[in-house]
């Protein structure tokens, strides 16, 4: 019988672990319908971001790529301070708070609109 009352809260005690990891990854979040592409900036507006919010940027990768930057880079487009490359063409992007800046820095695609700033509750 104490086997019996064990295995069941071992089983009650895994089902609580899985619900509680699903809570914590958040909204996944498609940038775009059209894809991360030039003119995408806006996107964001009107959107409400939570820490564990999931971006996902699908995009070709041979013509473009993803860049989280810092504000400064951001406002001017140049990739000089602390960033995180990613180029596979579907990149996973988890949020955490505060705000977060992404840009594609091939040719001048951030300057044609390509970059977007979020801001997470």
């Amino acid at each position: 019988m104490a086997q019996g009352t064990i295995v069941a809260t071992l089983l009650v005690l895994l089902l609580a672990v899985c619900c509680t990891t699903t809570l914590v990854h958040g909204k996944e979040w498609i940038v775009d319908d059209k894809g991360w592409t030039i003119g995408i900036s806006g996107w964001e507006n009107g959107k409400r971001f939570k820490s564990g919010d999931v971006l996902v940027f699908k995009y070709e990768s041979a013509m473009h790529n993803l860049v989280q930057v810092e504000e400064r880079d951001y406002n001017s487009c140049l990739v000089v301070g602390p960033s995180k490359f990613h180029d596979s063409g579907n990149d996973h992007i988890q949020l955490a708070g505060g705000k977060a800046f992404f840009l594609c820095s091939v040719m001048r695609h951030c300057e044609q609109g390509m970059k977007m700033a979020v801001t997470v509750e």
